[in-house]
């Protein structure tokens, strides 16, 4: 039940701040726009407002809860005001004027009540008139979204309900990364984008919500919002009304993918995180070829105006990427290269370049302005920054090369400040119209001639290497489909782009080609290793983007065939067909029990360690720093705002070589003691079967106090023995004063409460330590 009400609430808190008020606030600037298209917009900005604010704050040292919903609703309130054009100091003085006549007794209490909720009630007509538009616009997909919101809960919900523990073993140092913010340490452990833990700092502060537990919970969310960000993408995209939910529902239900490819969204991990906002920025550059090619051909050429706002979307949603994961820029990177390949004829012009340039710098600018500020001030890049250089072999210029990086920011930054300045002044930027060249003949045959060019010379190195590229697709991503199906699929997309750019509107077809584009480079990136090349990013971690993208390019290919062989005339056909051919397949893929199974939630810590965690948090609440948790290394982060923690194993070792004259104490007013009675195969990691507790366990030497490795496989049965022996002989010492505070079957955690000033001494010949 509390899973349950916390990821409610996480869920309203998420959506509310990165949703519901940007779309108060933008709607009259945005309505113009389809409902993904500004789903998506509001999104964008919800998303990269929050994580700035947390980071400027943070450098500021002013982050807290009081400062958060200061600098998220005043803004808001603001610009809401200006947008909207409310008259905001007439109503100020009427407001006055109204009390004033209320206090000298001039006017009734409930006629003052009355005309505060009248405009109450003007108010939630015009929300309910925005909320009635908003469903004559999407009633048709309600029928879809029963369904997809019917197999996300059939695949994720009982990973929220019973499995409550961390999904990745490196969630640990994700939450001493949050629990640095809490206390306005950003880049506590080195430089690192920290998108994702600005986010969920700002989610566990705001909503009152240990950020342990929005770790767990957070997941669901997550990989919710991959998958709608993939359904508004489509249908920003898509022709056909219903074809993106295939994509969609597909993605998060059929059994199709390689488990490796969606075993990671089970855990709240910052290159998943970044996921989100890899399809955002190119729907934001279609959008954008759209919006300028319709604009240049009525001569619209001023710097205001619909693609440029697109292109800023643009930048605000590759620089998220680039302020969650490295991994998830080279995704949306990879991306930007397939649109390259697609949109040659355009892309390649100076009316459509220069501005695609400068939104690219700009959004890198913005995701590594705060890691610029942080390295310049005396921090030092973190751990995984030197990881990710030594792939391409570079580890020993890492901070050389940041320095760089850093000393062009600055120097693009206040460059691009100068030349924008001087050419306002000198008249060369302006916000008017200026004349648009049209291209010649012969400049359109190159561009085309570019066009064909690029893609072809992509297709063609596909084609040579193919057996190694379908290989690696096939063992990675897509085991159950042939080789020989996957090349058809490539030739159908192919074959429909092509003709798509020549019978029917071309930026249609450019998309297809794009996406297709984009495919074959993530074949090279899978497959980086067998070629002989370097490997720029981990098979294992590519596959995810890879299959992320398999939905992306079918349904554009059916949406092509659908745009073929219908005319736009008969749109209701295509419509029905579309409707028909989505309902089949999802009917075919359930009848033929082809839905994933349950996956997500963590395996890596028991139910009962988080039950027990939970209640400790509870029972203390007030009380930090007066009681401590002798468990693994999980509650160490999870605790470490409110009490203290000691490790098994460090316990233990300081009793082995016991002697009348040893003390150990642990100078709180309670302590917590965390045993297994059946230890946990932690991540699975252990083939065999991990024996329970028992005196021959624990009489085994004890494991060395080596990282992890004292609670992996076979030792964590020997650390957990040792442990339950000692607890068993500390309470036949104090039997009224050692307490069972949770038991069952596999599980047991003991309480011990004591005087500070005379501590037990927790040293004790327990029959299984050296003595």
């Amino acid at each position: 039940m509390l899973n349950t009400l916390q990821f409610v609430e996480l869920l309203c808190g998420y959506l509310g701040c990165t949703v519901l008020l940007p779309a108060l606030v933008f709607y009259r600037k945005v309505k113009a726009f389809p409902a993904a298209g500004r789903f998506l917009i509001y999104f964008t900005i919800g998303n990269f407002y929050i994580i700035n604010l947390v980071q400027v704050l943070e450098l500021a040292y002013l982050s807290c809860r009081g400062t958060l919903l200061l600098f998220t609703l005043v803004p808001a309130g603001v610009a809401a005001v200006r947008i909207y054009q409310i008259p905001v100091g007439a109503y100020g003085r009427k407001l006055v004027q109204e009390l004033r006549h209320f206090v000298l007794r001039e006017m009734g209490f409930r006629s003052f009540v009355h005309h505060r909720l009248r405009e109450a009630k003007r108010f939630l007509c015009f929300i309910g008139r925005q909320l009635v538009r908003l469903l004559k616009e999407v009633w048709p997909d309600l029928v879809f979204l029963a369904v997809f919101l019917g197999v996300l809960w059939r695949v994720c919900w009982p990973g929220i309900l019973n499995n409550w523990g961390f999904g990745a073993s490196d969630l640990p140092v994700h939450n001493y990364w949050i629990n640095g913010l809490i206390d306005n340490k950003l880049y506590i452990a080195g430089i690192y984008p920290m998108g994702m833990h600005c986010m969920l700092y700002y989610l566990s502060t705001v909503l009152c919500i240990p950020a342990y537990a929005v770790l767990r919970l957070f997941w669901l969310i997550q990989y919710s919002m991959i998958a709608a960000v993939l359904l508004a993408f489509l249908k920003g995209c898509c022709k056909s009304r219903f074809l993106p939910w295939l994509g969609a529902t597909g993605f998060v239900g059929l059994n199709c993918f390689n488990g490796i490819t969606y075993s990671r969204f089970g855990a709240t991990l910052p290159q998943e995180f970044g996921m989100i906002f890899i399809l955002p920025s190119l729907y934001f550059v279609v959008s954008f070829f759209r919006a300028r090619e319709a604009e240049l051909r009525v001569g619209v050429n001023r710097i205001r105006c619909t693609s440029t706002w697109l292109l800023l979307g643009f930048s605000m949603s590759f620089s998220l990427t680039l302020s969650s994961h490295f991994y998830s820029t080279m995704a949306a990177g990879i991306l930007c290269l397939g649109i390259v390949v697609g949109y040659g004829y355009w892309i390649w012009r100076k009316e459509y370049l220069g501005r695609i340039l400068l939104a690219g710098i700009l959004s890198v600018l913005m995701a590594i302005l705060p890691m610029v500020i942080a390295f310049l001030t005396g921090k030092n890049l973190e751990g995984s920054m030197y990881w990710a250089m030594s792939l391409i072999g570079l580890r020993e210029y890492t901070d050389l090369i940041f320095r760089i990086l850093c000393l062009a920011t600055v120097a693009g930054t206040v460059g691009g400040a100068v030349l924008v300045a001087v050419g306002i002044r000198q008249g060369k930027i302006t916000l008017g119209d200026k004349p648009v060249p049209r291209p010649s003949p012969v400049q359109n045959g190159l561009l085309h001639l570019v066009e064909a060019a690029l893609l072809a010379v992509l297709l063609l190195a596909g084609w040579h290497y193919r057996s190694t590229l379908l290989d690696s697709f096939q063992r990675l991503v897509l085991p159950a489909l042939s080789k020989s199906g996957i090349l058809y699929g490539m030739a159908a997309a192919l074959l429909v782009g092509v003709l798509l750019r020549l019978f029917t509107r071309g930026q249609d077809g450019a998309a297809c080609l794009s996406m297709l584009a984009a495919g074959v480079f993530w074949l090279f990136l899978l497959a980086c290793g067998n070629l002989g090349w370097p490997v720029l990013m981990d098979p294992a971690r590519a596959c995810v983007y890879t299959a992320y993208m398999v939905p992306v390019v079918a349904v554009l290919t059916l949406d092509g065939v659908l745009q073929l062989l219908t005319p736009w005339r008969l749109g209701v056909l295509r419509t029905g067909a579309a409707w028909l051919l989505t309902a089949a397949l999802l009917l075919c893929a359930a009848r033929a029990d082809l839905l994933r199974g349950p996956f997500g939630g963590g395996g890596l810590e028991m139910n009962e360690a988080i039950l027990c965690t939970t209640n400790i948090l509870w029972d203390n609440r007030g009380q930090n720093d007066k009681w401590t948790i002798v468990s693994a290394n999980d509650e160490l982060r999870m605790t470490e705002q409110y009490g203290r923690h000691e490790e098994t194993i460090t316990f233990l070792q300081n009793m082995e070589h016991w002697n009348p004259n040893q003390e150990v104490t642990i100078p709180t007013d309670r302590i917590y003691f965390y045993i297994e009675k059946k230890p946990l195969n932690y991540a699975n990691g252990y083939g065999g079967i991990i024996p329970e507790v028992s005196r021959e366990e624990a009489g085994k030497p004890l494991p060395a106090n080596n990282g992890i490795n004292a609670y992996n496989g076979t030792d964590r049965a020997v650390t957990m023995s040792r442990m339950y022996y000692w607890a068993q002989a500390f309470q036949r010492l104090y039997p009224y004063e050692m307490k069972v505070y949770f038991e069952n079957d596999r599980f047991v955690c003991y309480y011990l409460e004591q005087n500070t000033y005379r501590l037990y001494n927790l040293a004790i010949d327990y029959g299984f330590n050296r003595g």
